[in-house]
């Protein structure tokens, strides 16, 4: 991937001589949160409705010099976690108009909308992955590190990172571990490497945990051929076995087909892991697919029953370039984090506006679980709003709807109407019905079916409240719905 940053400074390089003689412990101070703090904690209760106030255009506070109000901008490739009364993300060094740092963008909300940027979590590539680099690449440049993935276990956070080459196919993944959040970081080293010539790629780290043997596996991979799974040593968070590379869980129709950024959800009410990868370039044609499995190192199935590690290309695809009215839409949204928080699931990535695809946001949005076991994401961004009973008087009116077909331009909504008789108005031989939260359309004699849950959220175009829908058809295809003012 390529991503915006600033070089450092030669005095970086003496800090870093400095670290390597007196000792590994890298990264900022810690801030001193309670400690009796478990693995296991309730959901934040939010009881108010607290609406974003902040516009999606940052130019204004693009700068260095204005990071401290970064919140939800300046974003790319997020792992989110939650510990205590705070939710925090850490992402890809990248910043637009190429002003920012190199050492891990981290920021933390108590209500996952209104966001504190705290900076980076380290001065530089740390001394062991940065020693491996300088010795592959002797003119190696300290630019970014790319797509952390954060998690707790124990007592203590792992924090897994990629550091890419300099325009060459040299990559490693590496670990730091803390007792808080916040830090400070020690860095444990290097987990796994690939040099010119391998034919898989040692970034974009991810793992999970298996729910009934407590073993623990790490995903990677991008381009190249396809993402993999490693199993990993949980007392030490590195391989197992130090030369294992893994086996191919998902791939594309061919080598160095572009997919990337995976991560596994285990769902606890379906009993299922869930693979999600992106797909595509990430500036604009970004977008998520998903498989499922029985067993966290697969194998993943997709929604027609395809073995995500065969050639091909996987359904259900849940994200990609979208557009309502009144804004100019969104692109490159993919590369997912996920969180699984009390009763309620979120997922987390970026996308680029759609007036200028250097603009990265930050974009968390409810994910719901189909009937038939699969997840689909609300069309709109998460805000906490009230969740009334919603009558099927309420389902009558105008919306705006998405069919999400399109991966290379947007997929641009269009205006229906749901008359009281059970008809669509502007699509042709169409009905709904609604039953227990549940929106059934038919549209086109049935062509397409959807089934989709209906549900409260803020509207982001419009500034208002509304109700939305989100669901999938028999085929997997993924549909989006808006109320909007009659």
């Amino acid at each position: 991937m390529t991503k915006q940053v600033y070089n450092i400074s030669i005095a970086f390089f003496l800090a870093i001589f400095i670290l390597l003689q007196l000792g590994t412990t890298v990264g900022c101070k810690k801030e001193d949160p309670a400690k009796n703090d478990t693995v296991v904690i309730p959901p934040i209760i939010v009881t108010d409705s607290v609406m974003p106030t902040y516009t999606d255009n940052y130019a204004q506070i693009a700068a260095l010099a204005n990071s401290g109000n970064w919140g939800p901008y300046n974003l790319h490739d997020p792992s989110i976690i939650r510990y205590q009364n705070y939710y925090y993300i850490y992402s890809t060094d990248v910043s637009y108009g190429n002003t920012g740092k190199c050492g891990i963008m981290f920021r933390k909300s108590k209500d996952l909308v209104n966001w504190t940027f705290s900076g980076w979590v380290f001065e530089g590539v740390p001394p062991k992955a940065l020693a491996f680099m300088q010795a592959n690449q002797p003119l190696y440049k300290q630019l970014s590190i790319w797509a952390p993935y954060i998690i707790r276990v124990g007592d203590k956070f792992r924090l897994y990172y990629s550091v890419p080459g300099n325009d060459i196919h040299l990559a490693c993944i590496a670990l730091a571990t803390s007792s808080y959040p916040d830090g400070p970081w020690t860095d444990e080293g290097i987990v796994l490497t690939c040099i010119p010539g391998d034919l898989y790629n040692a970034i974009d780290p991810s793992v999970t945990i298996d729910a009934v043997t407590g073993k623990h596996w790490m995903t990677y991979g991008s381009y190249d051929e396809g993402i993999f799974i490693v199993e990993l040593d949980p007392v030490t968070g590195k391989r197992l076995n130090g030369s294992d590379l893994g086996k191919k869980i998902a791939m594309r129709t061919k080598i160095h087909d572009a997919i990337e950024g995976s991560e596994i959800l285990y769902n606890t009410e379906q009993n299922m892991y869930y693979l999600f990868v992106s797909y595509d370039w990430l500036e604009d044609n970004y977008n998520v697919r998903v498989g499922r499995s029985t067993k966290p190192d697969g194998p993943f199935l997709d929604f027609n029953g395809n073995d995500m590690a065969a050639p091909g290309d996987n359904f259900p695809m849940i994200t990609a370039q979208y557009q309502f009215n009144n804004h100019s839409g969104w692109q490159g949204f993919g590369h997912c984090g996920l969180l699984h928080d009390g009763n309620n699931y979120y997922y987390v990535s970026q996308a680029r506006l759609g007036s200028d695809k250097y603009f990265m946001d930050l974009h968390i949005h409810r994910m719901i679980w189909t009937p038939s076991g699969w997840p689909v994401i609300s069309p709109e961004r998460y805000v906490y709003v009230p969740q009334p009973v919603i009558a099927n008087s309420d389902i009558i009116g105008k919306w705006e709807h998405i069919d999400l077909i399109n991966t290379t331009s947007k997929n641009h909504s269009i205006n229906i109407e749901l008359l009281a008789d059970g008809t669509v108005s502007g699509v042709a031989s169409s009905f709904w019905s609604f039953s227990n939260g549940w929106l059934t359309l038919k549209f086109n004699n049935e062509a397409t079916v959807y089934t989709a849950k209906v549900f409260s959220e803020w509207d982001w175009e419009n500034k208002r409240k509304t109700i939305v829908y989100t669901g999938n058809s028999a085929t997997g295809q993924s549909g989006w719905g808006k109320k909007i003012p009659n």
